[in-house]
């Protein structure tokens, strides 16, 4: 009897998973595998360590219930998979194939390890709809800019769902309860202290969130999805991030809402799947343009003067914490600290800050958002950061700087959002809740919020730190 490894790492579902399948199609008997990542948990957000830790153990339940279970072991992967090929008497490892530096790392060196014993990793198309940088010009170029690449994006043909297997038959030695396994809840106790409850993980939770998106708010979508005071996101980005829903079947149901919506709906429906594109593109540039992960996609911005030393770092603590002094500003960040999660618009609005009214790198901001998201993808967080700070792919987009007063009004006009993350005005009145410096003394003193003491003054003045960031940025691109 054959066997194989499937090794789960960002497809924790049996729903769509073309890995599971292709393993399954393959061998026998398949034993599937978790190895837990010595290298990057001091990076990870505690809520996102707890999204898999809940998306591990329910993906074992889900297991055992078919026949089979999960079997969790230490890493690195080079060291683990051919020690449990050899128990198991498994030649074939079958994994997704991946677009981010690290994990591609990791698969070579599996490789080649699996290659010493005999054995052999398939990789399999399992993350996107069509694989990243598969997509090319007429003239053979990798896309840069997105309009182009969706357009190509939406021609492309693309795989339906891959049905959920009935059974998953696994060896009688892998099942034996002596077969050397930690407890899937065991990544829970890395760096988790701190973690807010929300968002919880597990495809279960998954299909929750998408039911009831895909039953109201999608159909809504193209104009309450930049609202933070209202729900109108699907909140599937770290479902997405550990693959506890399938992006096949997110698009194949999709499009079935679309044949019932009417035109607006359909126009919703439509938006919703030009994100899904958004999160290919981005994936698409860091695989063709690995090094963006820690350089400027544009060179010329490598001249570009950050801000440094010790005003640098206030203006960036500041930032973290929320107390820049700007509702929306702060708002965003604080809804990142309790919920390990922001609002889209909202983090455009707050890199946008960071970048070109504080002068800071937008380096900074993207670790400390991976730090703390539990969606916390590399090629999204990357691509919206750079795109933010004009370093990016965008072609024009130096200029683009959001006014964070005006962006509150608005996208929270009644102020909602910003009075549910930052206490402090939440007896502000309407027309000042998103400047309350514009506050005369005597309404301060009414709405319990006196500014500098109750809620901060503005860190730096927008006016004067926009015209501040556009001479910089000229001097880059005259240069």
């Amino acid at each position: 009897m054959s066997a194989a490894l499937c090794w789960f790492r960002r497809n924790l579902r049996l729903d769509d998973n073309a890995t599971l399948a292709a393993a399954l199609r393959f061998a026998d008997a398949v034993v599937p595998v978790f190895v837990l990542d010595p290298e990057p948990t001091g990076d990870v957000s505690p809520r996102r360590l707890a999204v898999l830790s809940d998306s591990l153990c329910e993906l074992d339940a889900s297991l055992r219930a078919r026949g089979s279970r999960l079997v969790v072991r230490n890493g690195p992967a080079a060291a683990a998979l051919p020690v449990l090929c050899r128990e198991t008497g498994a030649d074939a490892v079958f994994a997704h194939r991946d677009h981010e530096p690290h994990p591609k790392t990791q698969n070579a060196a599996a490789a080649v390890a699996l290659g010493a014993i005999g054995a052999k990793l398939h990789l399999v198309e399992d993350l996107h709809l069509v694989p990243a940088g598969a997509l090319s010009s007429g003239d053979g170029r990798p896309y840069t800019v997105f309009t182009p690449f969706s357009r190509r994006w939406l021609e492309r043909d693309k795989e339906p769902p891959v049905p959920e297997p009935a059974r998953v038959p696994t060896p009688d030695a892998a099942l034996a309860p002596s077969f050397a396994s930690l407890p899937p809840e065991t990544v829970r106790g890395v760096g988790e202290t701190g973690a807010p409850r929300e968002p919880r993980g597990g495809a279960r939770e998954a299909q929750r969130l998408w039911d009831a998106f895909r039953g109201g708010a999608l159909l809504r979508y193209a104009r309450e999805r930049d609202r933070p005071d209202l729900p109108g996101t699907s909140r599937l980005s770290p479902h997405l991030r550990v693959g506890t829903i399938g992006v096949r079947r997110l698009l194949a149901e999709a499009r079935a809402t679309w044949k019932d919506a009417s035109a607006n709906g359909k126009a919703s429906v439509e938006t919703f799947i030009k994100e899904l594109a958004w999160r290919e593109f981005y994936a698409g540039i860091l695989e063709t343009f690995p090094r963006v992960a820690a350089q400027n996609f544009r060179p010329e911005f490598d001249r570009f003067p950050w801000a440094a030393g010790g005003e640098a770092e206030r203006r960036f603590a500041a930032w973290s914490a929320g107390r820049t002094g700007y509702p929306i500003v702060d708002a965003g960040m604080r809804q990142l600290l309790g919920e390990g999660w922001m609002h889209n618009r909202v983090r455009m609005v707050a890199a946008s800050f960071l970048t070109k009214d504080l002068l800071v790198d937008w380096r900074k901001g993207e670790a400390f958002f991976l730090r703390h998201l539990a969606d916390g993808d590399v090629a999204s967080n990357n691509g919206g950061w750079q795109w933010t700070a004009g370093t990016g792919t965008d072609a024009a987009p130096y200029f683009r700087i959001f006014n964070p007063v005006s962006q509150g009004r608005r996208f929270d006009p009644d102020g909602a959002y910003v009075r549910r993350w930052v206490p402090e005005l939440a007896r502000v009145p309407d027309a000042h809740v998103h400047e309350p410096w514009s506050m005369p003394p005597d309404v301060q003193a009414t709405a319990g919020c006196v500014v500098g003491r109750d809620y901060p003054a503005p860190i730096v003045d927008h006016a004067f730190a926009r015209d501040r960031a556009l001479a910089a940025y000229a001097v880059v691109k005259r240069d």
